[in-house]
């Protein structure tokens, strides 16, 4: 006849209440401990591959920072050899200039003719032919001061001679004035790159 369980042995009891808590523990376990831990394990590997993308868009961001910071120096080199070598003309900043340059010389510019443009393979010449006058010193001062300006210029086909005896309309020379010179002082812009025509298609 069937016992209860307190009329069962103490060593049966023990037995039956450890399967019990065994099969408690692997319903606990196959209910919530397993699922938790797919769980975690899912979550780790999408961790792993958000730290990879993470990582992979700091490359890149740091690329995009290192090709930013390099178009800006290319930019501002690109800005510094436009005022060397323009890409217009810019003839009356030049002639400014130059007027400018000998009055801070003391030199007397007597005339400034504008020459025919020379066309070159990537730049244009412009060249004037001036008449200056004034002391040696001075002189020598203008033509270094020239040599000195942001924008290129070229000085060719240097006379000297007597400061009088040149130059346009009647002007008056000082007896400090000792010498008189003719050259032609030449700037640059870069030459315009015209489109290559479109392709033309073929005929059949």
């Amino acid at each position: 006849m069937a016992k209860s369980f307190k009329e069962l042995p103490a060593l049966v009891q023990g037995v039956i209440l450890a399967a019990v808590a065994v099969v408690v523990a692997g319903v606990v376990f196959y209910l919530y401990v397993w699922p938790l831990s797919e769980q975690r394990t899912s979550l780790e590997a999408k961790v792993k591959v958000l730290q990879a993308e993470n990582e992979k868009n700091r490359a890149v961001e740091r690329e995009r920072t290192e090709l930013l910071n390099r178009v800006a120096q290319l930019a501002k080199q690109l800005q510094t050899l436009r005022s060397i070598v323009p890409d217009e003309p810019a003839t009356d900043q030049f002639v400014k200039m130059v007027y400018e340059t000998a009055a801070g010389s003391t030199i007397n510019l007597r005339s400034f003719v504008a020459q025919p443009l020379m066309s070159r393979d990537f730049y244009v010449e412009m060249p004037f032919s001036i008449r200056i006058d004034g002391t040696y010193y001075a002189m020598l001062s203008f033509f270094d001061r020239l040599a000195r300006q942001q924008r290129i210029v070229s000085v060719t086909g240097l006379t000297l001679g007597p400061p009088a005896g040149g130059g346009q309309g009647r002007y008056t020379i000082l007896p400090s004035e000792t010498v008189g010179a003719n050259c032609v002082v030449t700037t640059f812009f870069n030459r315009p790159q015209t489109a290559e025509p479109p392709p033309q298609p073929k005929k059949r």
